[in-house]
């Protein structure tokens, strides 16, 4: 029986739900029996003697600029082609069309599948921070190029959609959805909810994750009745704070950074994530997890997964202001939302490690 082999890349490990499940998938692999090599500047945090770090030649602190991912787009093809046919790799798989990209030539010549997983819309989030249309325009190239022929699965059936729906050339070899699951429903054991109300909000900070709606909202309700705990960091964090001292909220709100997601569960009586866009959602995933109530954004992702109930307006100042202060009125609307919550989650009780293991080595 031939050993089975896999490829693949990601430039570094950083924060957050992506990584977090990009992990996840090399670990099931190795746990299958499987060797993994990958392609990144910096190491991932996976120790197993048969999972292979190959550095990319850069400097692991001169990352994010147009020349790096230049190079990157120049370099790795070849690396990657080198390293597949030197390690005589049986698959592949990644995690954005950015690495689905660079192993096109390896998946063409050595004829091997490639599966590549979608976690988000890259071009409509280009959008969402205003960057030059010819960014948007090469990157949805890129895209193109990426799919073509590839093995192609969504995180949610709106993102699957997009994506195929923009192109007419390029087609993948099959596509599909593989949500995300969630592990488990555990109940978080807190007070009873007393004013204020802990509102807590998850995610980079950054104008697609849509904090600053939160703020003003906040601004609408009186001081006493709810708080707002912010956690993560992003480019966007200076614009908040400053936000949040012109709107004259600085008693409501707290910047904790990043935090490890199980300190934050016992803390807040809601979730709210009013993003503009998502791919997965795993702060929702996670919250739906431990049975806290969610108020959300009404965009088809967060749809897919979550009761009517749960669902904001996403633009709506007035709605959300409107919705906390009716939770803080009566607590009773936040059990009437969980038992809501409960039906939804139990569709994403399943073996997500096993299912993209099969999808990643299936013929």
């Amino acid at each position: 029986m031939s050993k089975t082999i896999v490829l693949t890349s990601y430039y570094r490990p950083k924060p957050g739900g992506y990584c977090k499940r990009y992990f996840r998938a090399i670990n099931a692999l190795l746990n299958q029996g499987v060797e993994v090599h990958y392609l990144a500047v910096v190491e991932f945090p996976i120790e197993h003697p048969r999972c292979f770090y190959h550095k990319f030649p850069w400097m692991k602190n001169y990352t994010d600029n147009l020349i790096f991912w230049v190079c990157f787009h120049i370099l790795s093809p070849f690396i990657l082609l080198y390293l597949g046919l030197r390690y005589r790799v049986t698959h592949a798989f990644v995690f954005g069309p950015t690495y689905s990209f660079v192993l096109q030539p390896l998946r063409i010549l050595a004829r091997i599948p490639l599966t590549l997983f979608l976690r988000a819309d890259a071009i409509l989030n280009h959008r969402i921070a205003g960057r030059a249309n010819w960014i948007t325009k090469l990157d949805q190239l890129f895209e193109g190029a990426a799919i073509q022929g590839v093995r192609l699965y969504g995180v949610s059936d709106a993102l699957t959609k997009a994506v195929l729906n923009r192109h007419r050339i390029f087609k993948p070899k099959k596509y599909s959805t593989l949500r995300n699951n969630i592990e488990s429903l555990e109940i978080v054991s807190h007070s009873e909810y007393n004013n204020p109300l802990v509102l807590g909000c998850v995610g980079v900070l950054e104008k697609r994750k849509n904090q600053q709606l939160l703020l003003y909202a906040l601004s609408k309700i009186p001081i006493g009745s709810a708080k707002l705990n912010i956690y993560g960091e992003g480019p966007d964090e200076e614009f908040l704070l400053d936000l949040t001292k012109a709107l004259s909220i600085t008693e409501q709100i707290e910047f904790r950074g990043w935090v490890d997601s199980n300190l934050i569960w016992p803390e807040i009586d809601v979730l709210v994530i009013p993003s503009l866009h998502e791919g997965a959602p795993n702060a929702v995933l996670e919250a739906l997890s431990h049975r806290i109530p969610v108020l959300a954004s009404d965009i088809a992702e967060h749809a897919e997964i979550l009761p009517a109930e749960s669902l904001i307006p996403v633009s709506s100042v007035e709605d959300w202001s409107k919705k906390i202060m009716e939770i803080c009125n009566s607590k009773s609307l936040l059990s009437e939302i969980k038992c809501k919550q409960r039906y939804c989650s139990e569709k994403l009780l399943f073996d997500w490690e096993k299912q993209i293991t099969d999808l990643i080595l299936g013929g």
